[in-house]
């Protein structure tokens, strides 16, 4: 195994050479070499690439430090409490919950993940060029794949500390500074980045299976509009329209009948899913030692309900105990309720036998989505099984598209009409019949909200809906809390060239 000796702003970012197996990012280590001399043929551009995949597993556990993005999302919304054993119990995660995270306690362990995975996406676009062996189209499909990657790590930056440190050229000159821009410099550069992919040979969508998980320009859409939307920028509003309408009327996608079948093992690239990030619990080696090595995630464990003695669900660790609000939003009639959320004082009725042990914050609700069932790591036969349960992070779905499409039709006096019909679409699947409502900005808020409970959403819309200050205010956030601080660490190592964020 290698380490490649680059600061990513003055943090050491390791690029472990990985090789493909039989199925796309199954992996194992490579030999050690050093990185100028490695990527000279077509083969280790390819290991290269998927390399590059590989930091988006990480952001669970990794650097000794935990940071699910999902559930730090979360944290930050009326959606969900930190639970664990106390406030001492990973500290960073209840000062998240109250906007009050220090440099000194923060998550530069995500922040050091984030930036190897641009660290490795630049590396893979600085080399291509030179690689002899490679066709122009697989070409131009890797550096649309490596384009994509960089800047989906990118917009987690960009959303949690905004004024960062942007650079597509890995620095090579001591001490590795990287100039300080603001939020708008780096959304110009996502999106220059994201059209590259819109305009490349990438498929729309991946059709074989052992390619799931590459980047698709239906992923790079989906991308595209949540930053666009994120950033309010009303300019690119019917380009990102076009893109939700195009997707809708091709009938690549359609939502599944049972919502709860999309987060099992069988809902796994289903028929709405557009993209998502792969774990696996076969061959699976990571563990407490290795928390960077191929596997599955820990997250399901981390959120699992504490001494938990039930049918199909294992037990956890008790983070992310969901809000008795969230839960009582839905009438009953909404399958996506108990589909989403595990009531277990509603669950004891149907297993009598069920037993849990309340931890910090407990609520006894819980995230049904993504705790950890039973057998989750059944394939695990070298790594940890805490750290190895194979549930795919959903990322893009179709419900996302048509929403997205609903609530960008709203904005720009677009047709009402339709973007009610896209409402309906994502309601008649949760109602299991006709259920409409209005074409607001207010139902599609409320709809959001529903639909993507405990999927990490709820905090970036209400900022962007300008809702933060209203909803969250009771509990810390002020507009100036937008952005975390920098981490300590790495403004000390910055020599001064670093600006902190207000906190």
């Amino acid at each position: 195994m290698k380490k490649n000796h680059i600061y990513i702003l003055f943090s050491v970012a390791m690029l472990n050479l990985l090789s493909c197996t039989d199925s796309f990012l199954e992996v194992k280590p490579t030999s050690a070499l050093m990185e100028s001399n490695y990527y000279d043929s077509p083969e280790r551009i390819e290991t290269g690439l998927v390399a590059a995949y590989q930091p988006l597993l990480w952001n669970d556990y990794a650097f000794g430090g935990w940071a699910p993005l999902l559930f730090i999302s979360d944290i930050m919304s009326d959606d969900v409490r930190v639970g664990g054993g106390g406030v001492d119990d990973q500290p960073s995660l209840h000062l998240m919950r109250h906007f009050s995270v220090t440099p000194e306690i923060n998550f530069g362990a995500l922040w050091v993940t984030l930036y190897s995975g641009v660290n490795r996406a630049n590396i893979i676009l600085e080399k291509l060029p030179s690689i002899q062996g490679l066709s122009a189209s697989r070409k131009s499909q890797i550096e649309a794949e490596s384009r994509f990657l960089r800047a989906y790590y990118y917009s987690w930056l960009w959303k949690l500390w905004g004024n960062i440190p942007y650079y597509n050229t890995n620095p090579t000159v001591t001490p590795y500074l990287v100039a300080q821009v603001t939020p708008d410099v780096v959304y110009a550069k996502m999106i220059e980045d994201l059209n590259f992919v819109i305009a490349s040979q990438l498929a729309d969508k991946t059709v074989l299976t052992a390619e799931s998980g590459r980047a698709t320009k239906d992923a790079a859409r989906m991308l595209k509009a949540q930053i666009v939307m994120y950033q309010n920028d009303a300019s690119k509003y019917p380009e990102v329209l076009n893109d939700m309408k195009s997707m809708i009327e091709s009938t690549r996608y359609t939502l599944m009948s049972n919502f709860l079948g999309v987060f099992d093992d069988a809902g796994e690239w289903c028929t709405e899913s557009i993209w998502e990030i792969n774990y696996t619990d076969k061959n699976a080696t990571r563990d407490w030692g290795n928390a960077l090595a191929a596997g599955g995630t820990v997250y399901p464990k981390l959120i699992g309900i504490n001494g938990g003695d039930m049918p199909v669900y294992e037990g956890g660790w008790g983070f992310e105990p969901v809000e008795k609000s969230l839960y009582d939003i839905y009438d009953d009639a909404d399958r996506r309720k108990d589909a989403g959320i595990l009531n277990f004082a509603k669950y004891k009725i149907a297993n009598p036998a069920a037993t849990y042990s309340p931890r910090y914050d407990d609520t006894g609700y819980f995230n049904r989505k993504y705790i950890a069932r039973k057998g989750g790591n059944s394939n695990c036969t070298s790594g940890s099984l805490d750290m190895n349960f194979r549930n795919n992070l959903r990322i893009f779905r179709f419900s996302e598209t048509l929403l997205n499409a609903a609530e960008l039709l709203i904005r720009t006096n677009g047709d009402l009409v339709l973007a009610k019909s896209y409402m309906d679409r994502v309601r008649a699947r949760a109602y299991a019949g006709p259920n409409g409502i209005a074409a607001t900005l207010d139902n599609i808020l409320i709809e959001r909200r529903k639909e993507f409970a405990l999927e990490g959403h709820r905090f970036w819309d209400l900022v962007r809906f300008g809702k933060a200050v209203e909803v969250l205010g009771a509990r810390g956030y002020t507009e100036n809390k937008k952005y975390l601080p920098i981490p300590a660490s790495e403004i000390d190592k910055a020599y001064g060239t670093l600006t902190q964020n207000p906190y």
